[in-house]
């Protein structure tokens, strides 16, 4: 609940000589904020009181400050890079470029998040990255569909530029000054070679970004899926609402549109949806578009979906494997055998691997999860 103190506010205002032009305008900020629930805050240094930390690493942090004008001062330990760049492998190919903030910048970023971004109202058909809404809620919005049409957006966060997350923070109803400097806190310019690493095709559908570079979401941050949400909810808005026309189903979970029809209905042609998606600031990732028939393997964000939502038999077979020479050969063998797929791994970091995969299962298929555990608790780990 927000406690601003409102009559606390006024009374200290009028001691402090302020106008009531000024005062009324400052009560009638802070209730637009109050009735959505949002924090009151007026400025930057009011922001880094909320925060708890001091204001000079806010404004070093958005570049108002250079590090000479404080390094001097011992309460701070100031890094010159706010970022660590890694990449992951993606599942169908590729590599993702991760920045990872330093633990500072992490804490300012999960404070917005939780303060600000979570009180959002998102729409309905929005699954990803949200509490207690899983990939499976995802995929039972196309549970028995006789026609599934999946649509990806074309490098998704590389598109929500510092500007879009202005415009967020800024229609949240906060002060122009402030709303820049939340966006400067949530976006980080990538490299020059970051944006010319992008293949022939990106590069042209892309090219005002690959020019400008401008600073973007970077992935890996805290706040900034639920800053891609919010700047995607009216693209849910919309296709929603064309659902209810139409008579299709409609979700999203992260950058993976998924549209669907049962008996009734009709799917929008994929001009028709792209026409959509690039009014709302985004692109298509053509080699992405796939249509799924009934009795054709059905997926919905890695789970089946044709009779009943599951696992794959492909995966959960997998595990199995995994724990059955686990318990035939000895877990060291077996890790050795596997020792290319698992670089760097110890037979502790192996038992984690393999219990993650089994909950994952148990919270798809209960059932099936049951009998991959009871084998898994007879293997001998020697921990």
């Amino acid at each position: 609940m927000n406690t601003f103190p409102i009559e606390r506010f006024e009374i200290v205002a009028k001691e402090k000589g302020h106008s009531e032009e000024y005062i009324r305008a400052c009560v009638e900020y802070a209730q637009n904020l109050i009735k959505k629930d949002y924090p009151v805050l007026f400025t930057l240094e009011h922001l880094a009181i909320a925060m708890g930390i001091k204001s000079d690493f806010l404004r070093w942090l958005i570049g108002d400050l250079k590090t000479q004008d404080i390094i001097s001062k011992p309460v701070f330990e100031l890094k010159q890079k706010r970022y660590k760049l890694f990449s992951i492998k993606k599942r169908r190919g590729g590599k993702r470029e991760i920045m990872a903030p330093d633990k500072d910048l992490k804490y300012i970023q999960k404070w917005i998040m939780f303060n600000i971004l979570d009180k959002y109202p998102l729409k309905d058909s929005c699954k990803g990255f949200r509490q207690k809404i899983s990939i499976k809620d995802n995929a039972l919005v196309h549970e028995g569909a006789c026609k599934i049409l999946k649509v990806d957006l074309l490098k998704f966060y590389d598109t929500i530029t510092e500007e879009r997350v202005y415009g967020v923070f800024k229609n949240m109803g906060y002060q122009g000054n402030l709303a820049v400097s939340l966006s400067k806190l949530c976006t980080y310019k990538h490299s020059p070679e970051y944006w010319n690493s992008f293949e022939p095709t990106e590069k042209e559908i892309l090219s005002r970004y690959i020019k400008e570079m401008p600073a973007i979401l970077p992935q890996g941050c805290p706040s900034s899926p639920m800053l891609a949400n919010i700047i995607a909810s009216k693209m849910d808005f919309r296709f929603e609402e064309l659902a209810k026309k139409m008579n299709f189903s409609y979700s999203r979970y992260a950058d993976d549109l998924t549209f669907s029809i049962k008996d009734n209905g009709t799917l929008p042609s994929v001009s028709f949806i792209t026409k959509i998606i690039i009014d709302e600031g985004f692109y298509i990732n053509y080699k992405k578009v796939k249509y799924m028939l009934k009795g054709q393997k059905q997926y919905v964000t890695g789970l089946t979906v044709t009779n009943g939502v599951h696992t794959s038999k492909k995966y959960r077979k997998r595990i199995a494997r995994h724990i059955h020479f686990c318990r035939k050969f000895g877990v060291d063998t077996h890790l050795n055998k596997i020792r290319k797929d698992f670089l760097g791994y110890t037979t502790l970091n192996f038992h984690d691997w393999l219990y993650g995969h089994i909950c994952f299962i148990h919270s798809i298929d209960k059932e099936y999860s049951e009998k991959l555990l009871k084998d898994f608790n007879k293997i001998n780990w020697f921990i």
